[in-house]
């Protein structure tokens, strides 16, 4: 049985919202209340500020980090000086070197871009995101996120993914797994290697799943947490 003083903080993804953990929420065991992250939308934080705003809101007793895509970068920002309640962090589809770095210059130079992805068909961003696991229910999922996402945010954020962790020499030792989608359109399959060099105590759960794999495969992913947890 995991032990109940651990708590799991789940960072969010690009987004910001946290909504997009409604499906692993419903896998986890009722014993483990997790706490979810909402980012600021109403304000560029740098990786260290959004680093500060976790610290702020994370338990006193002994925390577990979920880090989604995005979060991972302030995840690895929060462990630069580690708050002594971390006592090991997930990473799900979780880069730190940046990513595509001509598409997202571009998305972060143009203006209408973040505004375009809140006009998007949400069965597009379902299938982009989701498929081969796209679904009505992962759907709607997007119909309740996108009004409130930030359109500034995105576009701030997505100047963070272009400059990647800026301290890329260094070295963690509290444990990690790291949860890899087989299929992840966004995230390179090499993302992992990065982690698996900077993290004495590395653990690797590949799924087959796209890049959203919480979403998509979230009892399973519950699972290899809980059991993750169980044995920090």
């Amino acid at each position: 049985m995991p032990r109940k003083n651990i708590h799991l903080v789940l960072m969010p993804g690009i987004d910001g919202t946290g909504i997009f953990f409604r499906p692993l929420l419903r896998a986890l065991r009722p014993d483990i209340v997790p706490r979810v992250i909402t980012y600021p939308a109403d304000g560029a934080l740098s990786l260290a500020e959004h680093a500060g705003f976790v610290r702020e809101l994370l338990p006193q007793n002994d925390v577990v980090l979920v880090a989604e895509s995005f979060s991972g970068l302030v995840a690895l920002m929060l462990l630069h000086d580690p708050p002594g309640q971390v006592k090991g962090v997930v990473f799900s589809a979780a880069f730190a070197e940046p990513l595509h770095r001509l598409l997202i210059r571009v998305a972060t130079f143009l203006p209408g871009i973040p505004s375009l992805v809140k006009r998007l068909p949400a069965a597009l961003l379902n299938h982009y995101l989701f498929a081969p696991r796209a679904d009505e229910m992962l759907e709607r999922l997007l119909r309740d996120a996108l009004p409130r996402l930030s359109p500034d945010a995105l576009k701030h954020r997505a100047r963070l993914v272009a400059l990647g962790y800026p301290f890329p020499e260094e070295r963690f030792g509290i444990p990690c797994l790291y949860l890899q989608a087989a299929r992840d359109r966004v995230v390179p399959q090499k993302a992992a290697d990065w982690f698996a060099g900077h993290f004495v105590n590395f653990e690797l759960a590949r799924f087959d799943a796209p890049h959203c794999l919480l979403q998509t495969r979230p009892g399973e992913c519950a699972d290899r947490i809980v059991r993750y947890v169980d044995r920090i």
